[in-house]
């Protein structure tokens, strides 16, 4: 049985000393990118001398190539940790909890639309169901949040006690992969789409809470993992401890995600 454990066993701990060379592979869940990319492969290189090479992609994805052998990551972080369960992974851990909202883009000829739900003034399912607005979500085959965005809009048309609403929404929003969804929001390709906090947080992109129950933070967890066949693992341990208790774990808080 898979056990999610708070901190790393003693033994598996190592000091964030600077390594004098190497790379640290990570599949890590595609609504990281951002801040893995970006602050937080810098700062590991700059404190660790750890260079960063990441591929980012869909949970479920991600976890089906490595369970194919196809992909062998030192690190593998994933969105929805119950696909760790017919993974070879030790260290366990959950690295914290986001939570599921709207992301609208600044330049889409329905703003003020978007902006009169996030101000509580118009409802979101309103806004999902007008004509021509044009929604992104992600694949729920391929990426938990999928599955989630279908559990949210359903959650919105039934507190508005209109069911029949959401299958109309999911049928007309369109499916992106989950690394592409933000930018074609950001660039108005797409008005509206589905996020995680993690992936909104000090971009430039407004957003639109949704209500506690369609928030679903309680479910969404990330988790992170050393698989077995890791190539380098003394690098995956430090990477881990690094995001876990060194500087690694304060990036990923002001990028959003609620850590333990």
């Amino acid at each position: 049985m898979l056990r999610l454990a708070g901190t790393l066993a003693a033994s598996a701990v190592l000091a964030l000393s600077p390594v004098s060379s190497g790379s640290v592979s990570v599949a890590y869940a595609g609504s990281l990118v951002q801040t893995m990319q970006g602050p937080l492969a810098a700062a590991l290189q700059r404190d660790t001398g750890l260079r960063f090479a990441g591929e980012p992609g869909g949970s479920k994805e991600l976890a089906n190539l490595i369970r194919a052998g196809l992909r062998e990551p030192d690190v593998f972080i994933t969105a929805d940790p119950s696909v760790l369960r017919r993974l070879p992974v030790e260290d366990v851990q959950v690295l914290g909890h986001a939570r599921l909202l709207i992301g609208y883009s600044p330049h889409s000829s329905y703003r003020k639309l978007f902006e009169q739900a996030a101000r509580g003034q118009r409802s979101i399912l309103s806004v999902l169901e007008t004509a021509g607005v044009k929604i992104g979500r992600t694949d729920p085959r391929l990426d938990p949040k999928g599955s989630l965005t279908i559990r949210a809009v359903e959650m919105l048309a039934r507190d508005e006690h209109d069911p029949g609403a959401a299958a109309t929404i999911l049928r007309r929003a369109a499916v992106f992969p989950e690394e592409s969804l933000f930018v074609r929001v950001e660039t108005a390709n797409l008005d509206a789409g589905f996020f995680y906090s993690t992936e909104t947080s000090g971009r430039r992109l407004p957003v639109i809470e949704l209500p506690p129950n369609a928030a679903l933070s309680h479910e969404i967890t990330y988790a992170v993992a050393i698989p077995r066949t890791a190539p380098h693992p003394r690098a995956a341990r430090i990477f881990v401890n690094y995001i876990m208790r060194g500087r690694g774990r304060a990036i990923l808080q002001q990028a959003g995600l609620d850590t333990p």
